[in-house]
């Protein structure tokens, strides 16, 4: 949605909107269903072709091993999804997936904790020095 703020991107998508809707009129369809799945595929396509896939950024304050924890959770949540839940490998699989989480968690908020405390050290040294542009762009 941020590259719609873009006023060249937003001409050509409306563009390829107005161009799939003018090809949408004259096909015939059967029924409303088949009619709404071809909008649906259209508006699909048109959005992967102007706009693009959105790409998850990792957030700069997480550390590393904390990445690696949460990748070790979704493979157990994986596991678990495989496994019937009420044996002893998914009862199993539950206990490790709650505690991965309990370890997340901390381990998240400890990143959080000394990245703060980072950007305050870097206001506190700015304003020691007087620099005030430093100190409003943290």
């Amino acid at each position: 949605m941020k590259k719609l703020a873009d006023m060249e991107c937003q001409k050509t998508y409306k563009t390829k909107l107005r161009e799939g809707a003018y090809a949408l009129r004259y096909e015939e369809q059967e029924g409303v269903e088949e009619r709404w799945g071809k909008i649906n595929i259209i508006i699909q396509d048109i959005c992967e072709n102007t706009l693009g896939r959105e790409n998850n950024t990792r957030k700069e304050w997480i550390s590393d091993s904390t990445w690696k924890m949460i990748e070790r959770r979704k493979q157990t949540k994986g596991k678990i999804c495989t496994t019937y839940a009420r044996t002893s490998k998914g009862k199993e699989l539950e206990k490790e997936y709650v505690a991965l989480s309990k370890e997340i968690k901390k381990s998240v908020r400890r990143d959080h904790r000394a990245y703060a405390d980072g950007i305050a050290n870097e206001a506190q040294v700015a304003a020691n020095q007087g620099n005030i542009k430093v100190c409003s762009m943290l």
